[in-house]
């Protein structure tokens, strides 16, 4: 009788794939430890990057510059590594060059352009904010670094200690339009939201939005109702969870208690 013929769902199968996860796994560890498998160890850098090639970043420079002061022995006498070069160009990707677009100008403009729209519809200003922000992020290539590299920054401590301040800082910048947006609406946050809180909130959101409209491109289409995408609806809809529009000073985990209590009480 004859072997049975290799499968891969027979249980040799199942060990490659498990080992292959566990490499999945350990390639994405935030806290790897020392028994991490040998080929992850090697890696010096943000091993999504592992594509980017000096050889092909030192030919594109001479085509942009036309040559001058972009060869190889250039490049080297900067950074003697590879290592150290893609580190610093990660860095200088998500920090000091600005993307077109970019979400902090629309940040400083908001409160007045939100202000100025509170007389008509201030719910249609915060659609159409949303929408244009969303819109500017999936349109550049860029947005999606973060995302790309993100899980591996606690493996690269020096990388992640260079691009932290630039996102917190862009993190204030929305909570200070949040804050002025607020007082001149004259309006009051929730027990516990500050606009600090909810511009970490509303990042969280957008990066998970960011990434499923490219995972799932139709369906968030598809999900547009009246004009508004998805996300700007969510946004309506935290932006109305988190104003106190009673002044009751409660917390919104004390009104959606009373609301279900309520409701299971029945009449009486």
């Amino acid at each position: 009788m004859s072997p049975p013929a290799p499968s891969r769902h027979d249980a040799t199968a199942q060990r490659f794939l498990r080992a292959a996860v566990q490499l999945m796994d350990a390639y994405l560890e935030d806290k790897p430890g020392r028994d991490r498998p040998a080929r992850l160890r090697a890696i010096r850098f943000p091993a999504a990057l592992d594509w980017l090639r000096t050889a092909d970043v030192i030919r594109l420079a001479g085509e942009a510059q036309g040559k001058a002061g972009t060869s190889r022995k250039a490049f080297f006498n900067r950074w003697p590594t590879r290592e150290e070069f893609v580190r610093d160009a990660l860095v200088y990707a998500l920090v000091a060059e600005v993307a077109p677009g970019d979400p902090l100008q629309q940040a400083k403009v908001m409160p007045a352009d939100a202000t100025a729209s509170a007389a008509t519809s201030l719910a249609a200003a915060v659609l159409r904010i949303s929408d244009q922000l969303l819109d500017s992020l999936c349109a550049h290539p860029r947005s999606y670094l973060t995302l790309h590299v993100g899980p591996l920054l606690p493996q690269h401590p020096p990388v992640w200690a260079a691009v932290l301040p630039a996102m917190r800082e862009g993190s204030q910048v929305w909570a200070d339009g949040f804050a002025a947006l607020v007082t001149d609406l004259g309006l009051v946050f929730r027990a516990g939201w500050t606009p600090q809180r909810l511009a970490l909130a509303l990042q969280a959101a957008l990066d998970g939005f960011v990434l499923r409209f490219r995972i799932q491109p139709d369906d968030y289409q598809a999900s547009r109702w009246e004009g508004a995408s998805i996300f700007a609806d969510t946004v309506l809809a935290i932006v109305l969870g988190v104003l106190d529009h009673e002044r009751t000073g409660e917390d919104g985990r004390v009104i959606l208690d009373r609301l279900v209590g309520g409701r299971s009480a029945g009449p009486t």
